[in-house]
């Protein structure tokens, strides 16, 4: 058996499994017992909205830095050329 006969039977398998389940599902759906409720859930939450209102005051912070930021490409060379900062393999200025 070759490798294109073997993927043509593959593929043959597949699409008769495939359509056949289907058709299964056709067929099933076809029928009509009486019920006419689905079988379906389906969730109901009431919900009441929240007015929010900010804050009337902003935090204050006891620290001198507010944030630790980044720095830009430039400056981190500049940084590594000061060895101020520590890194591990050759950076090519």
């Amino acid at each position: 058996m070759t490798w294109m006969k073997f993927v043509l039977w593959l593929g043959a398998t597949y699409l008769m499994y495939y359509g056949a389940l289907i058709l299964w599902d056709l067929l099933r759906s076809g029928k009509k017992t009486g019920d006419i409720r689905s079988h379906e859930l389906s969730f109901e939450e009431h919900i009441e909205p929240v007015k929010e209102t900010p804050d009337p005051a902003p935090q204050r912070y006891d620290s001198s830095v507010l944030s630790s930021g980044g720095v830009s490409l430039k400056q981190l060379f500049n940084l590594a050329r000061e060895e101020v900062i520590e890194y591990t393999r050759t950076v090519s200025y």
